[in-house]
C-alpha cells in the first residue's frame, strides 16, 4: 500500500529536512481544520492511503492546508515500515462507524468475483489475495482482519504517533490541473 500526508509547500523544505512532525513539537502549532474536525491527536502526524492512482485524501488535505496558511498543495508519499503499524491511532473523524462489515463484504465480493470494490481497491486487493497466494494469511483471517486494516482498506486515513522521518519520504508531488481534476504527478526532492 501507499501512503501520503498532504499539506502546503511552505513547508516542504522543513520536512524533507527534518521529516513530517506532529503539531506538538515545539508548542502547539497551528492547525489546518476547526471544532470537530480539528486534530486532536497532537502528538501524532495524520496520513491516508493512497488509493491507485490518486493521493484521495491527502489532495483534499493539502489543498485545505493552502488555503488556510498559504503557498501551494502538496502531497508527501510516505514508505511505512511493518514496525510502524505499532503507532497507529484511528483519525477522529473514522469512529463514526465500524468498517469491518463493509471490509469482509468487499473481501467475499472480491474473492468470488475477482473484482475490485470499495474497501478493496486494486492496491488492498492485491496485497490481501497476494498474502493469501503466498500462504501468509488463510482466507479467514484475511476476511476478518484487525480492525486498523479494515479502517485503512475502507476509510484510508489515519494518525501515527511521533514523527515520520524524512528518509520514509519517497517522493513530493505538487498539484497539477489536469482535465477539469487535479494529479499530483511526482517532483524533483531536493533534500537539504
Amino acid at each position: 500500500m501507499r501512503y501520503c500526508h498532504g499539506t502546503t509547500d511552505k513547508f516542504e523544505r522543513e520536512i524533507l529536512k527534518y521529516g513530517i512532525l506532529p503539531r506538538k513539537t515545539d508548542g502547539v502549532r497551528k492547525g489546518v481544520y476547526e471544532g470537530h474536525l480539528e486534530s486532536r491527536l497532537l502528538d501524532s502526524v495524520y496520513l491516508s492511503t493512497w488509493f491507485d492512482s490518486t493521493p484521495a485524501f491527502c489532495g483534499i488535505a493539502a489543498e485545505n492546508a493552502a488555503e488556510r496558511l498559504g503557498g501551494e498543495p502538496v502531497v508527501f508519499e510516505v514508505k511505512l515500515e511493518p514496525g510502524d503499524f505499532e503507532r497507529f491511532e484511528r483519525d477522529e473523524d473514522s469512529f463514526l462507524d465500524d468498517y469491518r462489515h463493509l471490509y469482509r463484504d468487499a473481501f467475499d465480493f472480491a474473492l468470488e468475483t475477482g473484482k475490485t470494490a470499495a474497501c478493496m481497491e486494486g492496491a488492498v486487493k492485491d496485497a490481501v489475495m497476494g498474502a493469501i497466494e503466498r500462504g501468509e494469511l488463510t482466507k479467514e483471517e484475511a476476511r476478518d482482519p484487525p480492525k486498523w486494516f479494515a479502517e485503512l482498506a475502507c476509510y484510508g486515513r489515519f494518525a501515527l504517533r511521533g514523527r515520520v522521518p524524512p528518509e520514509r519520504i519517497v517522493a513530493v508531488r505538487a498539484r497539477v490541473p489536469a482535465k477539469g481534476d487535479y494529479a499530483y504527478p511526482e517532483k524533483k526532492v531536493g533534500r537539504g
